[in-house]
């Protein structure tokens, strides 16, 4: 059996990636968008209700309709929208300032004194990529995220679990030795493989 060395420059984006598309952030992000979801609708509820309540006319019955029921509502919407999208986007800021640390400590965590190359090895006969002095091997727990940039492995359960990369982009034998784990990936059985969008032409 052979083995095949995936060696590259880490980076800030192949970790932002990484813990991106981490399962854990994405029910922290899955999670977040309802609760900013069920804030808005709390302060809809509020403020129709407020808005109904100061409503009064002693106009006809349809124009007693649009009054006391349509601009309240339709305020109420606008109001709630106007703070649905503040706390949406100030959420997505906050995650994506998050990220962007955490990357960045991530590769200074791992990055090779004097600013070396970093290397992985996948071997064959033992099923496994070898990272130093870590081994992970292929097995029920491995999860794989495909982007157009990155290969993603995800090894374990929950916030702690093992996280590392490898670019698809470098030299005419790295991408075909990216091809070949790709296509080994899929056919391994248990091995959880998801692609996310597919390389621009």
């Amino acid at each position: 059996m052979q083995k095949k060395t995936f060696t590259f420059k880490l980076s800030d984006d192949g970790y932002y990636e990484l813990l991106k598309y981490m399962p854990y952030f994405r029910k922290v992000y899955f999670f977040g968008n309802i609760g900013v979801f069920v804030i808005s609708t709390v302060f809809f509820l509020y403020w129709n209700h407020e808005f109904q309540e100061s409503a009064s006319t002693s106009s006809p019955v349809m124009f007693a309709f649009i009054s006391q029921v349509m601009v309240p509502a339709l305020l109420a919407f606008g109001l709630s929208l106007v703070v649905h999208l503040v706390l949406y986007f100030y959420f997505r800021f906050r995650i994506h300032a998050f990220l962007k640390q955490s990357a960045r400590r991530l590769k200074e965590k791992y990055q090779p004194v004097n600013n070396e190359e970093y290397m992985i090895v996948f071997d064959q006969d033992q099923n496994a990529f070898l990272l130093g002095n870590r081994k992970h091997r292929i097995g029920q727990n491995l999860k794989v995220v495909s982007t157009s940039r990155h290969l993603l492995f995800y090894d374990g359960d929950g916030k702690s679990q093992e996280k590392f990369y490898i670019p698809k982009d470098g030299d005419q034998e790295h991408q075909e030795n990216v091809a070949y784990i790709t296509d080994y990936l899929k056919k391994t059985s248990g091995v959880q493989y998801e692609e996310k969008g597919k390389r621009p032409s």
